[in-house]
């Protein structure tokens, strides 16, 4: 994103759109754990994306305000590219392991967040260093 005048008032709505999503999901989240009586832990998973949200928005809009751009378009593409590849190379290990019991039953769902960020990573350093 380059640093014209319109582009920076973009990135800043965009950095407040995090923001209300942010309190949005606490608003929700907490909501639904009352009314489903989860359990006090419960309400620490609901921290994680509303911290995330909360921290890229933060960033997002103090970038705005201070006139700088946050990232440009090679950036966009490539973590684009990036996270289509990976998207679909833990499609297809979800499909083979449904299909044939790869990993064992407990913690899969570890396993998969694990064997995603990998593919993301392996592909993210082949399309910033190597090509």
């Amino acid at each position: 994103m380059s640093e014209l005048n319109s582009n920076l008032v973009q990135q800043k709505k965009a950095g407040y759109v995090l923001l209300a999503g942010a309190v949005a999901t606490l608003i929700g989240g907490g909501l639904a754990l009352q009314y489903y009586e989860a359990p006090t832990e419960s309400y620490v998973g609901l921290l994680v994306p509303v911290v995330i949200l909360g921290a890229f928005g933060i960033r997002t809009v103090a970038a705005g305000n201070s006139e700088k751009a946050i990232g440009d378009e090679r950036t966009e593409k490539l973590h684009g590219k990036v996270s289509i590849n990976a998207f679909w190379w833990l499609m297809a290990v979800l499909m083979i392991d449904s299909a044939f019991g790869i990993y064992p039953t407990e913690g899969t769902g570890l396993l998969y967040a694990v064997t995603g960020l990998a593919v993301y990573a392996i592909y993210y350093g082949y399309y910033r260093y190597v090509e």
